[in-house]
């Protein structure tokens, strides 16, 4: 079961643990601040882009989009 957290400013990362998504969070942004961050639930819609970053009409969830195999990554954006 993935956790997924906000940074804050729109970014969501999914990970195995808390900690572990924090801790990447922390290490791809100089900026971040952990205060901001706030856990999702997986189940939350999220709009699929193209293969130009353009949004579509499609949605899916975070759960859907994220791969286990893959460890800690940010899995959605809204920063466009």
């Amino acid at each position: 079961m993935a956790i997924f957290m906000d940074t804050g400013g729109g970014d969501i990362y999914g990970g195995p643990s808390k900690e572990a998504v924090l801790a990447q969070m922390q290490a791809d942004s100089d900026d971040f601040d952990i205060a901001g961050a706030f856990e999702v639930p997986g189940t939350q819609k999220m709009r699929v882009s193209d293969e130009n970053d353009e949004p579509t009409d499609e949605l899916t969830t975070l759960e859907e989009e994220y791969d286990e195999s893959l460890g800690v990554y940010c899995v959605a954006s809204e920063n466009f």
